[in-house]
């Protein structure tokens, strides 16, 4: 579970399975099930009696190697990092039709993984400057998607963007209003306080 990603068919006769030994035991007479299983594997907190979700701990198992990839070092994240990402970031890394299965299925919860994290840009170089939730905790893609639209470097890191100046590459000249919100963004990214450690994820 911890390496490849379960099918839905295979979690959902799993999850059969435990409903019926929950509901019936060891007994062979069907009993009526009186709880929706998705109530019964939420917390305590939450009213359930927290029975683990094979389907979110499969997807928990795989989101950790991210993190493992994100924040530890070893020698298997510099064979990864050399075969798969090169020069490249976790989130802008594409899938490939010779990938490994295990990376394939990597590559089919990093969303989740992204989605959850949280990121302490310091030199940038590891942060991906439109699609990465690092000012103003939201994507810079979402807050300004015309911006993120005409921009032909969608992948650049902040490290990049600061290299450069601010000097993006756009496919047209940027309207007066874009023009102003690009300047209020680079004003922004500009009194950021950055440093020469790594980025930091959390």
């Amino acid at each position: 579970m911890s390496m490849y990603l379960l099918p839905k068919t295979i979690t959902h006769k799993l999850d059969k399975q435990r409903r019926t030994f929950f509901w019936q035991g060891n007994g062979l007479k069907r009993k009526y099930h009186l709880i929706k299983w998705e109530t019964i594997c939420q917390s305590k907190d939450r009213g359930g009696l927290g029975i683990k979700s094979i389907r979110k701990m499969n997807v928990s198992l795989l989101s950790k190697w991210w993190w493992k990839l994100d924040n530890e070092k070893g020698l298997w994240q510099d064979i990864v990092k050399a075969k798969y990402l090169k020069d490249g970031t976790i989130s802008s890394v594409k899938h490939k039709i010779d990938d490994s299965p295990v990376w394939t299925d990597l590559l089919s919860v990093r969303h989740i993984y992204l989605k959850g994290r949280s990121l302490k840009v310091n030199n940038g170089k590891n942060t991906l400057f439109w699609e990465d939730s690092w000012l103003n905790n939201q994507p810079l893609c979402i807050r300004a998607p015309f911006l993120y639209d005409l921009c032909n470097e969608k992948f650049i890191t902040v490290h990049q963007v600061l290299h450069k100046n601010g000097q993006l590459d756009f496919r047209r000249w940027l309207s007066p209003f874009l023009f102003d919100l690009w300047i209020q963004i680079l004003n922004e990214v500009y009194s950021y306080n950055f440093d020469n450690r790594d980025d930091e994820v959390s």
